[in-house]
């Protein structure tokens, strides 16, 4: 049950990071591939996207301030630091894949007068592009029980909630069910 309260602030924030970071990741997957876009589309797609990250990124800052300040002082549990790591891998190889790209652009930088810069540049996409592969997997394989239980509760029985020829159907008798 929904109170006024609630009501008032909208969606929840654990909600609107599920729904970020869905779109994120399958954003990802759609740029990743150029030959499902075509290179334009896959240059201003991934412009969104990075523009979405930045967004994740903002939309977590204090998680990131306040592991920073502690990681090398504070006893963190592995899990946390690893995810930093990951976060960071991923951050960095998003900072490079977004230069890199911008580098051999050929949509976007003619717009302001610059052309493809190419060679080195194309290496380093292609590599910071794989790395980000390898940590968007890390970072789904580190959360994946909270994108299954935040997903089944706020995507799989919101939708069923919602469903009127159906009753409001539930996914599950209740929401600590165990995991696969």
């Amino acid at each position: 049950m929904v109170n006024k309260k609630q009501q008032k602030r909208g969606i929840s924030p654990t909600k609107r990071n599920l729904i970020w970071d869905i779109g994120i990741g399958l954003g990802f997957l759609v740029v990743f591939k150029q030959d499902l876009t075509g290179k334009t589309l896959h240059e201003w797609l991934a412009m969104a996207l990075f523009a979405g990250v930045i967004a994740h990124i903002i939309f977590h800052w204090k998680w990131v301030v306040n592991i920073t300040k502690r990681f090398f002082t504070a006893k963190l549990p592995p899990q946390t630091r690893l995810n930093y790591v990951i976060n960071g891998g991923l951050a960095g190889a998003f900072v490079l894949m977004g230069v890199s790209g911008l580098m051999i652009s050929e949509s976007i930088m003619p717009i302001i007068g610059l052309g493809d810069a190419g060679g080195f540049w194309k290496d380093i996409h292609e590599i910071a592009s794989n790395l980000a592969l390898a940590a968007v997997g890390a970072h789904v394989l580190l959360h994946w029980k909270w994108l299954w239980v935040n997903g089944r509760k706020y995507l799989v029985d919101d939708f069923l909630k919602r469903l009127p020829a159906l009753g409001g159907l539930k996914a599950s008798p209740s929401r600590s069910d165990s995991l696969p």
